[in-house]
């Protein structure tokens, strides 16, 4: 886990949705609004710096309603992760019932019984979009295949329990709302007077994000694991997504 306060964050006159992130690209998008970006920041700051003078809760609310465009516009935002989940999902039924699954003409049956943090790094690579995305997803998912299989040394599909499959896509979408919205914050880490502060606060949003989207995410998942398809295991993702944003946008 790190900050990404060097990207300095997306100017407010770029597209509410890159175009190559959009979910629902036959949609229209309202134009920007100027300094759309400056609420959050502020109030990432405050946070950020700590002794109460602002809450991640509160910076969260200004990202999801402002910086965004709110409910109906951000989560459209995440298109490749929503491919990423759903082909990780699929992937994963596969070999657990049939030994074997192909993704991008690589045959991943190979990985089989492989110390899980090789297959990791070779699952994250294949899953992630030949996009401005590339490093985003590849990241997230990564980080999510270590962090929640702490027990799993080799890997084994067939294995997995349904609990095991929820944690790994909760957090893989919490490492990725995490690393975007770090992003998007840019200089207002600079609040931060130390990098212990700096290791704390980072701690402190990821609980945040990582509860948000445990609370909307998993009940979905426990609800149709068995029977999803890789469609519908991308739709959950996006409901998921809709309403974390609808509960962060009342967030003042």
């Amino acid at each position: 886990m790190g900050t990404s306060a060097s990207r300095g964050g997306r100017s407010s006159d770029r597209p509410l949705v890159p175009a190559h992130a959009d979910a629902n690209p036959e949609q229209p998008l309202p134009p920007p609004e100027g300094q759309r970006f400056r609420g959050f920041r502020t109030e990432f700051g405050r946070a950020v710096a700590g002794g109460g003078a602002g809450s991640f809760a509160s910076a969260l609310g200004k990202y999801a309603r402002d910086a965004t465009g709110g409910a109906s516009i951000g989560p459209r935002r995440f298109g490749p992760a929503y491919t990423a989940g759903g082909t990780l999902f699929d992937l994963l039924g596969q070999l657990a019932t049939n030994g074997t699954a192909e993704v991008n003409g690589t045959d991943l049956s190979t990985l089989i019984g492989q110390p899980l943090e090789q297959v990791a790094e070779t699952i994250a690579e294949l899953l992630a979009p030949e996009n401005a995305d590339h490093d985003l997803i590849r990241t997230a998912m990564l980080d999510a295949i270590v962090e929640a299989l702490p027990d799993v040394e080799y890997f084994e599909p067939a294995a997995l329990s349904p609990d095991q499959i929820i944690v790994l896509l909760v957090e893989f979408h919490s490492q990725l709302l995490f690393t975007e919205i770090t992003g998007e914050a840019g200089d207002a880490w600079n609040k931060s007077d130390s990098q212990q502060r700096t290791i704390e606060a980072e701690a402190e949003l990821l609980d945040l994000i990582r509860a948000a989207v445990d609370r909307h995410l998993s009940p979905l998942l426990a609800a149709g694991l068995t029977h999803a398809t890789r469609p519908d295991m991308e739709a959950i993702q996006r409901k998921a997504l809709d309403d974390i944003w609808t509960e962060w946008s009342g967030q003042e």
